[in-house]
């Protein structure tokens, strides 16, 4: 289940959730990231939340930031299982490549069945949450491109 909207009212019905609720809560995060002070989850707390967030912002900025702008996106994440190291060598455009580092036409990956773009590392708990996302946008934009043409 997931969504995309210009409207957090929208994006609510898209994911079956109280339209009241999302917003609301949309709010008060806004104004916990505003004061730089997540009261909830406690994100930018601690220097290894700092360390892996966006470093050219200062302290708990590095991990807190408004959701003022639309387009609003919605994912449903589920356990799964953790899995970084190895899986197929993806360009930046999320195309899977052969052993000769050639891509291969029509193949996308993102997510744990791809190498990790972040190589060995791993940054800790959700930190393949991000790249799974953003190589699945990627992956999803550069296939609906081949069907479209």
């Amino acid at each position: 289940m997931g969504g995309a909207s210009d409207s957090l009212e929208e994006l609510a019905a898209q994911i079956g959730v109280d339209a009241k609720n999302l917003p609301a809560t949309v709010n008060r995060f806004n104004k916990l990231a505003e004061q730089l002070d997540d009261q909830d989850f406690g994100r930018g707390k601690t220097d290894y939340d700092r360390f892996y967030g966006d470093r050219s912002r200062e302290g708990a900025g590095a991990t807190l930031g408004d959701l003022a702008k639309a387009p609003y996106y919605a994912v449903e994440i589920r356990m799964g299982a953790l899995g970084t190291n190895g899986g197929a060598k993806t360009s930046a455009q999320a195309q899977i490549m052969d052993v000769d580092g050639e891509p291969i036409a029509g193949l996308f990956g993102a997510g744990n069945v791809i190498s990790a773009p972040t190589g060995s590392v791993y940054a800790g708990a959700g930190g393949t949450l991000g790249p799974a996302l953003t190589f699945g946008y990627i992956a999803g934009r550069a296939a609906a491109r081949r069907v479209n043409r």
